[in-house]
């Protein structure tokens, strides 16, 4: 189930593939202050909506059930996904350079570290506080970043 992030003006911000067995969340908070959070939306694959939020910071309270209600602004038109931001290449951009390009996975191989070492760089002249904001982003919670980091004191 496809669902659409949409503003008021019915201009589609994003989109968000929902699994045909089970939910995936999406939370609004701020981005300048990570540790806050607003509201929830848990969405179904059968195309049912649970809006929520954190009254106490903890517990998740749903606030609202739905299969959705008739837009009396909107229209039964099929909406145009929006542009990937400048410089982001689409899936299907990727899709014909890999139909239509001889690709050796070894010198993809290459390509890719090359890539991360640039970007580890950029990450690393940053200073320590970046460092572990990057390595944050790809651990699953901060119990795995603190095992990370004591890691790299042993």
């Amino acid at each position: 189930m496809r669902f659409l992030i949409t503003d008021d003006c019915g201009t589609v911000l994003a989109t968000v593939e929902a699994p045909p067995e089970g939910a995936v969340s999406v939370a609004i908070e701020r981005e300048d202050e990570p540790d806050l959070l607003f509201a929830s939306a848990d969405l179904y694959g059968d195309g049912s909506v649970h809006v929520g939020h954190w009254p106490d910071g903890v517990q998740w309270e749903v606030l609202l059930r739905s299969t959705g209600t008739p837009n009396p602004y909107g229209s039964g038109e099929r909406r145009a996904r929006p542009a990937p931001p400048a410089g982001q290449v689409t899936a299907h951009e990727i899709s014909e350079l890999l139909d239509s390009l001889p690709l050796d996975e070894d010198v993809l191989d290459v390509a890719v570290h090359e890539a991360f070492a640039e970007q580890a760089s950029e990450v690393n002249n940053q200073g320590r506080a970046a460092q572990v904001e990057y390595l944050a982003g790809r651990c699953a919670d901060v119990h795995v970043l603190r095992d990370l980091l004591l890691d790299c004191t042993a």
